[in-house]
């Protein structure tokens, strides 16, 4: 593991020159925790990665520097309407800023990197995805660059919760590139994140800032329900005022039953999926985001570039996947340093939606080989299949999702090349006109435009592919009116059009017996995948079920330990009314707890808290009172305080970070649950190290 560099990133002084444009061009009197840090460090040259929390201000710790730098600062960025914004906010603060992304026309972009080799802008924003380009890839090597921004690095880990491939393709970019310094931003990344980072942007001795990953101002709750209709009952609660709110929902069908459920009560609420139109989705969010729309209901779709302020409430109407995509998303609620709720309405039986999810993204191997069988038996090298086509033709059920994902398995070893939905094309054919002149039916002026540049371009009865949208572009018309075009001429007679493949279409580029080909996939990577990811669900869970402060848990699964109580959680708010006996400080307590450790530590195999309480209970159920549990010196040494007392116990000592909780799959079934371990504090205690009140 790389260090963290000791001279930097506690307390670094930024020159007065950022000083200056801190208050000049961004007018801020002072810095925001933990970016004057950045500054410094990617003002003196050094390659840093900064984990920061939503809303902390991480742009400013590029566009800051990039005013002072000698050259252009590259910022790559995943969401074009996000840099839009950027650069928006930067021209009208006289900063020279621009983006090339696919909605900038070809001239504009030609004019932006002119822009850019003579050194008159200081940032360019991209997409990971333009260095796809090979024309853009020879233009940026005459680039001067001072300095490239990786945001939303955690995008580059496989490990990471919003795994993009193109992102991973940056290390060699940079390589290219000649190692400019690197500056790689993020507000999710556990420690293996970070690690990952590090390794595929191959960063030299990088100063690793890690700044409060969860905002002081937010209260986190959990609520369980049993059921939809008890969610319902509560959103309708928490949503008693008018305040700004977000609530988060797993698929389009519980986004949809949010929405209705609120319309249907007069509420003015608007909705963000994948499955509307790109007019509503885009409406949508200029509503909530610039006119100050109270509701918005939305899966994850709605995310990156979320930047409202006064947003008082998040609601998370199923659970997350991870906590990194929880962090996230609950990191979009206060960012005007007020207070705001974060609520959970936790249903154990709404797991299955996520669970489904994780199966279908880590395809076992099973299902990669028998969609490599389906595409080679079709005995063509170029396929016109959407994932449902492959999925019906398959000897094991699988779903479309799982069938996309094991294409992508398949296209990243190079043994099929999934195309892009821009690279169909359509297929027209002109007909040669009937003999008989008086028999064709007269065309509409448009139809008989259309027709005639159709015959100029592709002559007759001369099958060709045809690029409709760039067709569209040069005639200044609309997509939909050329294909709707098309389609007239085609029912009149008068061509033969064949439309554009909807979907991905897959090339096989590999012959050979399955078990030789599939030898370029990485099976153990893929299993090791889905073995984190499962980890990842049932730390969900265990935050849903912790009895302790909930943003120490969360800070826990970040990698930082002995954080302290947030004080102001739904945990810490109910404990601030507990009685002083459970204080683990007492003579009482210290015995009573020195027996739990005892017992956890005493059995090499581990169990969970039910199993671990009958003994320390001395119980006699079936299952405890034979085998292991009924042995050893702390067999029954709380039978005092029965199965119940022993429990809390356990979860005492949990909640105060002596024990841990470890992920285990069991058996035939697979299903992951948590067992009891020692963690590293209640060793020290066992040792003979004291625990007091503070250790709470």
């Amino acid at each position: 593991m790389i260090a963290p560099d000791p001279a930097v990133g506690t307390g670094a002084k930024a020159p007065e020159e950022a000083y200056r444009a801190l208050r000049e061009t961004f007018g801020f009197d002072a810095f925001r925790e933990g970016q004057e840090d950045v500054v410094a460090a990617v003002l003196t040259g050094r390659d840093v990665l900064c984990v920061m929390p939503t809303g902390a201000g991480k742009s400013l710790c590029y566009q800051l520097p990039a005013l002072l730098l000698d050259g252009v600062t590259i910022v790559v960025s995943p969401l074009i309407s996000l840099m839009q914004d950027q650069v928006s906010s930067l021209t009208r603060r006289g900063v020279k800023a621009a983006a090339i992304n696919s909605q900038v026309p070809l001239q504009e972009q030609d004019r932006i990197m002119e822009d850019a080799i003579r050194g008159d802008l200081r940032l360019l924003y991209i997409a990971p995805e333009r260095f796809r380009n090979e024309r853009f890839r020879r233009r940026i090597l005459s680039v001067k660059i001072a300095l490239f921004a990786v945001d939303e690095a955690h995008c580059i880990s496989q490990w990471g919760h919003d795994f993009r491939p193109d992102y991973r393709k940056l290390g060699p970019v940079l390589d290219a590139l000649e190692r400019p310094p690197v500056l790689a931003l993020t507000a999710t990344a556990p420690p293996e994140v970070q690690e990952d980072v590090v390794v595929q942007l191959t960063l030299r001795e990088p100063v690793r800032l890690l700044q409060g990953l969860v905002r002081s101002n937010l209260e986190f709750h959990v609520q369980r329900v049993k059921s939809r209709d008890a969610k319902d009952r509560r959103i309708l609660e928490l949503l008693e005022d008018d305040r700004a709110t977000i609530i988060y929902a797993a698929t389009r069908k519980s986004v949809e039953r949010v929405y209705d459920l609120l319309k249907s009560r007069g509420r003015p609420v608007l909705r963000y999926h994948a499955g509307l139109d790109d007019e509503e989705r885009i409406e949508n969010q200029r509503a909530f985001l610039e006119d100050g729309a109270p509701l918005m209901v939305a899966t994850n779709a709605f995310g990156m570039g979320v930047d409202r302020p006064d947003i008082r409430q998040v609601i998370h109407y199923d659970v997350p996947r991870t906590v990194e995509a929880y962090v996230q998303e609950t990191g979009r609620a206060g960012r005007d340093g007020d207070p705001a709720r974060i609520t959970l309405l936790f249903n154990p039986a709404d797991l299955h939606v996520q669970r489904f999810f994780l199966e279908s993204a880590n395809p076992t191997r099973q299902v990669i080989t028998e969609v490599f069988r389906v595409l080679r038996s079709m005995g063509e090298r170029h396929l016109e299949l959407t994932a449902d086509d492959i999925a019906a033709r398959m000897s094991i059920e699988t779903s479309s999702k799982g069938v996309g994902a094991a294409l992508a398995i398949l296209d990243r070893a190079a043994i099929v090349r999934r195309g892009r939905r821009g690279e169909n094309l359509a297929h027209v054919t002109v007909l040669e006109p009937p003999g008989d002149l008086f028999a064709i039916q007269p065309l509409p002026p448009g139809l008989s435009r259309l027709l005639a540049s159709l015959v100029e371009r592709l002559g007759v009865e001369r099958p060709s592919p045809f690029d409709v949208p760039a067709f569209a572009h040069e005639r200044g018309v609309t997509v939909e009116t050329v294909r709707r075009g098309l389609t007239k001429l085609d029912q009149l007679g008068r061509i033969e059009y064949v439309p554009a493949f909807r979907g991905r279409a897959t090339e096989l580029r590999q012959d050979g017996v399955a078990e030789d080909v599939l030898d370029a996939v990485d099976f153990d990577l893929l299993e090791e995948k889905r073995r984190r990811e499962e980890m990842k669900l049932e730390e969900m869970v265990g935050y849903a079920h912790t009895h302790g402060c909930r943003v120490r848990y969360l800070l826990h699964c970040f990698g930082i330990e002995d954080a302290p109580r947030c004080g102001h959680c739904d945990r810490c708010a109910g404990r601030r009314h507990a009685p002083a006996g459970d204080a683990l400080a007492s003579r009482h307590a210290q015995k009573t707890l020195g027996t739990v450790l005892r017992a956890v530590n005493a059995f090499d195999k581990r169990y969970g808290f039910r199993k671990l309480a009958g003994h320390l209970a001395g119980s006699r159920a079936e299952g405890i009172a034979t085998g292991p549990l009924s042995r050893g010196a702390t067999y029954g040494a709380l039978s005092h305080l029965g199965v119940k007392g022993a429990e809390e116990w356990l979860r005492t000592a949990h909640e105060a970070g002596l024990l841990r909780l470890v992920p285990h799959r069991l058996g035939r079934s697979r299903r992951m649950v948590h067992l009891v371990a020692l963690a590293p504090k209640g060793l020290r205690v066992l040792k003979g190290e004291p625990v007091s009140e503070a250790d709470l």
